[in-house]
């Protein structure tokens, strides 16, 4: 075999695993099931439709677009743009951890500034039960004891090439201001072809 065939065999091989695994992605689909005229469950989640403008909300498209990422909110807004739903979530108003934009009192100025003039829309609101969390993991900072030997050696390096003794800055002194002595006028009246002026001389 040459060298070209191998390489490309190894590349195939490669492709294939990654077909065959495909990344997790947030899952999207959920059933909807009517319970009465304007409440509903969204898989195992109830919500109670609080706006239907237009007759725009579709149990059926609700489900297909609906993704675990929209589980946390407290709201759930879908409108309608060239025959396709799209779903924003929004947080309760007492929410203190939501940025202003992601609050429900937001609503009116999202439809009018991101959605088409007069659109179908829906407002669902989440009734009971707990708010469902994304998972965002943090990472765990290690404790002082677990550092590794080079993060030491480097502390300890530092430690020794930096001085202990602090220069003092110097400050130039600067000389008092000597007290001059006060200035006193006197003035003298001359008169020259019948008009007046005046001189002044200072002495010190």
């Amino acid at each position: 075999m040459t060298e070209k065939q191998t390489i490309t065999d190894e590349i195939t091989s490669v492709l294939e695993e990654i077909i065959e695994e495909p990344e997790k992605q947030p899952k999207k689909g959920e059933l909807v099931t009517l319970l009465t005229e304007d409440e509903i469950m969204v898989g195992t989640r109830q919500y109670k439709v609080i706006v239907n403008y237009r007759d725009g909300f579709n149990a059926e498209k609700l489900g297909e677009r609906f993704s675990e990422v929209l589980a946390r909110y407290d709201y759930i807004v879908g409108d309608w743009g060239y025959e396709q739903l799209r779903l924003k979530g929004f947080f309760d108003l007492d929410n203190r951890k939501a940025l202003p934009d992601q609050r429900i009192d937001m609503l009116e100025d999202y439809l009018y500034e991101y959605c088409n003039f007069g659109c179908a829309y829906f407002v669902i609101q989440r009734m009971g039960g707990k708010k469902e969390k994304t998972t965002t993991r943090r990472r765990k900072k290690k404790p002082a004891a677990q550092k590794t030997q080079t993060q030491a050696a480097h502390i300890e390096e530092k430690r020794e090439t930096v001085p202990n003794k602090k220069a003092k800055p110097t400050i130039k002194n600067r000389k008092p201001k000597e007290n001059k002595p006060k200035t006193t006028e006197t003035t003298t009246v001359k008169k020259s072809n019948k008009k007046e002026f005046t001189i002044r001389q200072r002495e010190e």
